[in-house]
């Protein structure tokens, strides 16, 4: 057995809670001339512009070299008591780490339950977000050619199929018209099947594809046999090639009992190493003086990806649309998460598990904790799509801001 590749089952006592999950809503100076009689360059003052008096340029974007650059809450305008009280309702609600980075510092962190900025922890669905990602940067390099590819391109065991005319596009905007349920998807799979990637081969077609939008781990599960096919790499491969060494990130994945990465769940990284994620898409995709997302493939992750969910991207969550729709297909009444700006989005794990970037204030936070099945919360785990406990942290993090 491969390393992590239980980190995605569930014990005999979890399979039993999770069925309740059926009920939950079934971004040249010319050098100056060596003669020994030139002047010295006239050097701009600092944030001012070399090529102009009065045109001033934005201070440089600070980058992790190697870790996150620190301050304080009064440093980037944030009232350090709300920010207490943030921490205190993520330490009553099991949380692992709550960070606070603004201005591209770190300027808050908390860690509770024996952890601290060396554990790493499971991150649930946010690994789609990596998998939507790593999607964008195969298409910029020409591994896939196209989101309107076929995925029976890449997938022999499609062709001839009624899920041949199943897209790249339905995979990442979770419009792929595979049968769903509650219990096939996160107890029959994800729970027990020995091949994640086998199971989610054999998924029938309920619908046509592009119809309806359904939370679906098993159809981003086929992005684990896309990436081989198109690749020759596996997903976690690829993502250490093309990813995670180009934004100094530490991680691996977890894998089925088959070996297989799981793109739908459980990147396992740290706190600190998840933020990194969410401050590349917050600089469009560059990190120091690499392009590593291409900001087309950004805008358009971050744009609504069909009508049926305007809460929805490629693999990541949005907030600035409706109708919103949340992992259980439930109407939420408004936005995603009205409390906070329309522009913010997010990589979302079960189990509140988050990294929410806002850019019109320049911050991240970001929370991970346990799950609804370690402390056998039958009501948690039925009530944990709606994300009522990131709301309730998010509050005072917003209420915290008191400067640009």
């Amino acid at each position: 057995m491969r390393a992590g590749a239980d980190a995605s089952r569930m014990s005999p006592t979890r399979l039993v809670l999770a069925l309740a999950l059926s009920c939950a809503g079934c971004a040249r100076l010319s050098a100056p001339s060596a003669a020994s009689d030139a002047k010295p360059p006239v050097r701009a003052q600092p944030n001012e512009s070399p090529f102009g008096a009065g045109i001033t340029l934005p201070p440089p974007v600070p980058y992790p070299s190697p870790d996150w650059p620190t301050g304080t809450p009064a440093d980037a305008g944030l009232d350090s008591t709300k920010l207490d009280q943030a921490a205190s309702i993520a330490e009553a609600n099991g949380s692992y780490c709550l960070l606070i980075i603004r201005h591209g510092a770190l300027v808050y962190e908390r860690y509770f339950a024996g952890t601290d900025a060396s554990t790493p922890h499971k991150s649930w669905s946010l690994a789609k977000s990596y998998s939507g990602t790593l999607v964008g940067i195969a298409i910029d390099r020409g591994d896939i050619k196209s989101l309107d590819d076929a995925v029976a391109d890449y997938v022999p065991e499609l062709v001839g199929t009624d899920r041949a005319s199943i897209t790249v596009r339905d995979l990442v905007s979770m419009t792929s018209g595979l049968q769903w349920s509650a219990f096939q998807d996160y107890v029959a799979m994800a729970a027990l099947a020995p091949d994640d990637t086998k199971f989610a081969l054999g998924l029938a077609l309920s619908d046509p594809p592009g119809s309806k939008w359904i939370y679906h781990n098993g159809a981003v599960q086929l992005l684990e046999p896309l990436f081989r096919g198109a690749t020759g790499l596996s997903i976690e491969q690829y993502a250490a090639q093309h990813l995670w060494s180009k934004i100094g990130m530490s991680a691996t994945w977890a894998h089925d009992l088959a070996g297989h990465p799981t793109p739908y769940a459980n990147v396992l990284a740290t706190c600190r190493d998840h933020a990194r994620l969410g401050y590349l898409y917050l600089h469009g995709g560059r990190w120091r003086s690499e392009q590593v997302i291409a900001p087309t493939w950004i805008a358009q992750a971050l744009a609504p990806s069909q009508p049926f969910n305007r809460a929805y991207g490629f693999l990541f969550w949005l907030n600035r649309e409706t109708p919103a729709v949340d992992a259980m297909m439930n109407p939420w009444p408004d936005r995603m998460s009205p409390i906070a700006p329309k522009d913010l989005f997010a990589a979302r794990g079960f189990g509140n598990q988050f990294v929410d970037v806002i850019p019109s204030l320049d911050l991240l936070v970001i929370r991970f904790g346990t799950d609804p099945l370690t402390n056998a919360d039958v009501g948690a785990l039925i009530d944990d799509a709606r994300f009522t406990k990131h709301d309730d942290i998010l509050a005072p993090v917003l209420d915290a801001v008191v400067a640009p």
